[in-house]
């Protein structure tokens, strides 16, 4: 049997991703780059942030201050050398190749999970697999015991 796959848009490129019930596990990124790309995104946001706080900025003079008396300077990086654009010819046959193909309609294209590339159901979920929850009432806890009562 076909497992169930959740339908999603990456929350950093908003790519269209499905994913099958075996490898769901809550993702929101379509790839460990673009997963690695937000988290640098993130981690950079938040030191920007404590950089413009009062604490912050005593601590980056604090560590500037003891740079410049290990080096004696504090210069950025130079440039890096210019190199000339390398430009690729074209070979005309190759582009006459591409033109020649013939079109190929698509046949039915299966769904398939973005992660393991397994078969999914065509019917997708729109949200997570919710739990169920199995309500456990005690009746003891609604009634009480023989022991709550005090006269």
């Amino acid at each position: 049997m076909e497992s169930t796959g959740r339908i999603f848009k990456c929350a950093r490129c908003f790519k269209q991703v499905i994913i099958c019930s075996r490898c769901d596990r809550g993702q929101r990124y379509c790839s460990p780059d673009c997963s690695e790309t937000a988290r640098n995104h993130s981690q950079r946001a938040a030191s920007h942030r404590y950089q413009q706080s009062r604490e912050g900025r005593i601590k980056h003079a604090l560590r500037m201050r003891l740079y410049r008396l290990r080096k004696q300077i504090v210069t950025h990086q130079g440039s890096q050398p210019w190199v000339p654009n390398g430009l690729l010819q074209t070979n005309p046959a190759d582009t006459r190749k591409a033109d020649a193909a013939p079109f190929q309609s698509v046949v039915t294209r299966r769904i398939q999970c973005h992660f393991c590339g397994c078969h999914c159901s065509e019917f997708v979920r729109l949200d997570f697999l919710q739990r169920r929850r199995v309500r456990y009432l005690n009746p003891l806890d609604q009634r009480g015991s023989r022991n709550d009562y005090s006269p």
